[in-house]
C-alpha cells in the first residue's frame, strides 16, 4: 500500500485546487473523487451552442478564480447585462431601466412605486459601496445584518419579488444572508454590473480540469467514494477507505483533507471532537436545482439580450442568460443558454431523468419565455443534494473553529470561507496547502 503525505477527500475546487498548490512541494498527494470526474459544483455539460454549466456560473473579477483563471490561459468573456427582469402573476416584464420593468408588472401604484423606490435605493447602495465592481470598505457593515432587517414593513406582493430575487442571486432566504451577500448577487443585475463578473468559454468546470492535467499521473483517483476515515494512533496514520471500481481499497496518508459538503464529514469520521460537530452545522449547505436550456432565438432576437429575469411563483426563481447581446457561440448563431436556478425547489433527486418531471419544468420555464416554444434544441437539468453555502451569521460566526484542523484533519470547501462559490473554495485550498507545507517546515 502506497503512503501518502496527504489524502484529499473530494474533487472539487477545493480538493483539486490544494493538490494543485502542493504539485511542486515533493509531497505525496493523492486525491478521491466520488464522482467519475473532478469538478464539483462547477459541472458543465455540452449543450447546442457549447459547454454549459450546470452549478458555479461566473468567474468573479478580483478573485482567487479570476487569477487562476488567467494563470491557466483560459478564455473568458465578460458577462455585459444591459436589462433586467421580473415575471410577476403570468407577465414577464424585461427593461433596461427600474422603471420601464416595474411598469410592465401587474402591481397597484402603490406597490409600483414601493418596488421602484426599493430596486433604485439598492442600485445606489450597490454604487456606493463598490468600486470596479469590488466591495470596498464602506460594504463592511453590512456583514453584521441580514436581509430580513432590509425586507420589515414592505407590502407583502412586492415582499415576496424581491425576497425571490435575494434567494435567486444568493440561495438562501432573507433570514439567513448576510446584507453584504444578497447586495453582490442581487442589486448587481438592476444595476446592470457589467466589470465584476466573467463568463469562461469551455465552462467553469474547465478551472479544475486544467489544474488537474497538470498533477502527477495517477494522483486523483475517480469514482472512488469515501466511506470511512479513521486514525490509528499508535502509527499517528490516517486510513481512508473508499469504495473503487477494484472494490473496497484502503489509502493511508499522514494527514487527510475533506473537501467535501461540511454535511457529509461527520458520517465518515465518526469520532470528530464535539466542538468541530458544532462548527460544522453552522456550514448550511443546501440543495438545488439547476435546468439549463439551449434556445435557437435568431428569429427572436430580443431574447438574446436577457440578462437576469426574477420569476416569482415558478419552480426556480430566476432565469440567467450569461452571455446576453452575444450568441452563445460564434460557430453556432442563433443559439443563448438559459440557466433556471431552483433554489426554493431544493434537492430533486427525481426529476433528472423523468421524462415527465423535465417536461414539467420545461413548461415553466415556456410560461416565463412563450416566444421560446419550439426554439428549445437541448436541455439539462441538475440536482445537488448539497449546493453553495449560505453567507448568513451563524457561518461567519463560526468560521474560525470551522477551519480549525482536528489532529492532521483539514477542513476546506466553499462553505469555510469567508464568501462562498467556487472563488471562495480556491482560496481555501490555499490556506490548505499552505498549511501542510508550514507544518512540514519545508
Amino acid at each position: 500500500m502506497t503512503f501518502y503525505d496527504l489524502v484529499i477527500v473530494g474533487g472539487g475546487p477545493a480538493g483539486v485546487g490544494t493538490a494543485y498548490q502542493l504539485r511542486e512541494s515533493g509531497l505525496a498527494v493523492k486525491l478521491l473523487e466520488a464522482a467519475g470526474q473532478v469538478g464539483g459544483r462547477t459541472k458543465s455539460v455540452t449543450l447546442p451552442g457549447g459547454a454549459a454549466n450546470a452549478g458555479a456560473q461566473f468567474v468573479y473579477v478580483g478573485t482567487r478564480t479570476h487569477e487562476l483563471v488567467e494563470e491557466l490561459g483560459l478564455d473568458t468573456i465578460p458577462f455585459e447585462p444591459r436589462t433586467y427582469g421580473i415575471a410577476y402573476k403570468g407577465v414577464t416584464s424585461v427593461g433596461c431601466t427600474n422603471d420601464e420593468v416595474v411598469s410592465g408588472l401587474p402591481l397597484t401604484d402603490g406597490e409600483s412605486a414601493e418596488l421602484l423606490r426599493l430596486l433604485d435605493d439598492s442600485v445606489n447602495e450597490y454604487a456606493t459601496v463598490t468600486a470596479g465592481g469590488v466591495f470596498t470598505d464602506r460594504a463592511e457593515g453590512l456583514a453584521s445584518i441580514t436581509v430580513a432587517e432590509r425586507l420589515e414593513g414592505l407590502s407583502p406582493r412586492v415582499r415576496e419579488i424581491v425576497a425571490t430575487a435575494i434567494r435567486a442571486g444568493a440561495v438562501g432566504e432573507a433570514s439567513e444572508i448576510i446584507a453584504q451577500y444578497a447586495l453582490r448577487y442581487f442589486a448587481s443585475y438592476p444595476a446592470h454590473e457589467t466589470r465584476n463578473r466573467r463568463v469562461l468559454i469551455d465552462g467553469m468546470q474547465s478551472v479544475v480540469l486544467a489544474m488537474a492535467e497538470r498533477l502527477d499521473p495517477g494522483a486523483i483517483s475517480t469514482s472512488a467514494s469515501v466511506t470511512k476515515v479513521e486514525f490509528d494512533p499508535i502509527r499517528a496514520v490516517y486510513t481512508v477507505t473508499a469504495v473503487t471500481p477494484e472494490g473496497e481499497t484502503e489509502f493511508e496518508g499522514r494527514e487527510v483533507l475533506l473537501a467535501v459538503p461540511a454535511p457529509l464529514i461527520e458520517a465518515i469520521v465518526p469520532r470528530l471532537p464535539e466542538w468541530k460537530k458544532v462548527a460544522l452545522d453552522a456550514a448550511s449547505t443546501p440543495g438545488n436545482t439547476t435546468m439549463v436550456i439551449a434556445a435557437d432565438v435568431s428569429d427572436v432576437p430580443e431574447h438574446r439580450d436577457w440578462g437576469m429575469v426574477t420569476t416569482v411563483g415558478h419552480r426556480f426563481d430566476c432565469i440567467l442568460n450569461s452571455t446576453p447581446g452575444r450568441w452563445r457561440s460564434a460557430d453556432e448563431p442563433g443559439i443563448v443558454h438559459y440557466m433556471c436556478y431552483a433554489n426554493q425547489a431544493g434537492y430533486q433527486p427525481n426529476v433528472p431523468g423523468n421524462r415527465v418531471a423535465e417536461e414539467e419544468w420545461l413548461e415553466d420555464f415556456l410560461s416565463v419565455a412563450p416566444a421560446l416554444r419550439g426554439r428549445i434544441r437541448g436541455h439539462h437539468i441538475q440536482t445537488w443534494q448539497h449546493c453553495f453555502a449560505l453567507l448568513g451569521l451563524e457561518r461567519a460566526d463560526a468560521l474560525s473553529e470551522i477551519r480549525r484542523p482536528v489532529d492532521g484533519l483539514h477542513f476546506a470547501g466553499d462553505w469555510s470561507s469567508t464568501t462562498a462559490g467556487s472563488h471562495g473554495a480556491f482560496v481555501e485550498a490555499d490556506r490548505v496547502a499552505a498549511d501542510v507545507v508550514g507544518g512540514r517546515g519545508l
